[in-house]
């Protein structure tokens, strides 16, 4: 593979968010299978794009860069083609090789489902704390570059669709701030099970009630449900958008460092125990007074047509 291939690889991996190694050939000695520089990305699972030779010598380069990616931290392996000693592998070519093994692991990444105001005063916040910021929202004109230019990425895509969309793992924080509890619905619906290591949805106590009781009805695990942070965000006592996204960042950084605050268990115990019935759109007209009222126990935000 060409150079500049591999290194556009290595950036779409870096906008996925996606970790992996960079194995690359720093010395080798007599006979051995590729020369120094020769470079290959392993990932996670052990797939790889390009080679540093194949057989024993890559194999080995496989295992331990995968080890090396789940420990987090770059080395230099040494590689005997010999049949013993200290880093021999059982080979008789009688070459030496070095490679050094380069951790590429991405910042943990902020997900933003919903692209209006609460949205974007999330992004540049998430930003100074040095996360990865994804936007996603089924509405151009709100999920652009011209509203969010420090998001590494924007999707234009149904949040029903979310975990379809973009890769989720426990280094993904999501927060659900959609403009109508029907997408904030089709949101969690989606990634309640994804694995992330941060899933908060924002919302009256009612609405979040309603929500759960209505996706667990539909036979999504109530485990999962138990997990999100719902109402979001710590109590702050703010109102305004860019109060309530403190508050919602507060609480991951309380989450990133063992200090977890209040999920939606009580509120998923309640809507077990009582049958719900629909909620007004919080997209409505009649509704826009909702949407600056705060719960008065979490500090978030209602949530309407413009969070």
């Amino acid at each position: 593979m060409e150079t500049t291939h591999l290194y556009r690889t290595m950036a779409d991996l870096a906008d996925q968010g996606t970790p992996f190694v960079l194995a690359t050939v720093i010395e080798s000695v007599g006979s051995t299978p590729r020369k120094a520089d020769s470079k290959m990305i392993v990932m996670a699972d052990g797939r790889t794009v390009d080679t540093v030779g194949g057989g024993k010598v890559e194999a080995q380069v496989i295992v331990d860069a995968v080890e090396a990616l789940k420990r987090g931290i770059s080395e230099v392996k040494e590689y005997d083609l010999r049949p013993t000693g200290e880093h021999a592998l059982g080979m008789v070519c009688g070459g030496h090789v070095k490679v050094f093994l380069e951790v590429h692991v991405p910042s943990d990444t902020l997900l933003i489902i919903g692209a209006g105001h609460i949205g974007q005063k999330l992004c540049p916040m998430a930003k100074a704390l040095e996360f990865r910021v994804v936007v996603l929202d089924e509405r151009a004109e709100y999920a652009n570059a011209d509203r969010f230019p420090l998001a590494d990425r924007i999707v234009v895509g149904h949040p029903k669709d979310a975990a379809d969309l973009v890769a989720i793992d426990d280094r993904t924080h999501i927060v659900i701030v959609t403009h109508g509890h029907i997408h904030d619905k089709d949101a969690l619906r989606s990634v309640a099970g994804a694995g992330a290591g941060y899933l908060g949805m924002i919302g009256s106590r009612n609405k979040v009630k309603t929500v759960l009781g209505e996706l667990l009805a539909e036979g999504v695990s109530a485990d999962a449900l138990a997990r999100v942070k719902a109402p979001i965000g710590l109590d702050l006592g703010g109102h305004t958008p860019g109060e309530v996204s403190l508050s919602i960042m507060a609480q991951i950084v309380a989450e990133r460092h063992g200090k977890g605050g209040s999920s939606g268990a009580a509120a998923l115990s309640t809507a077990q125990a009582t049958a719900t019935g629909p909620v007004a759109d919080e997209a409505t007209a009649d509704d826009a007074a909702a949407q600056a009222e705060v719960d008065a126990t979490t500090g978030a935000a209602e949530d309407g047509l413009d969070w």
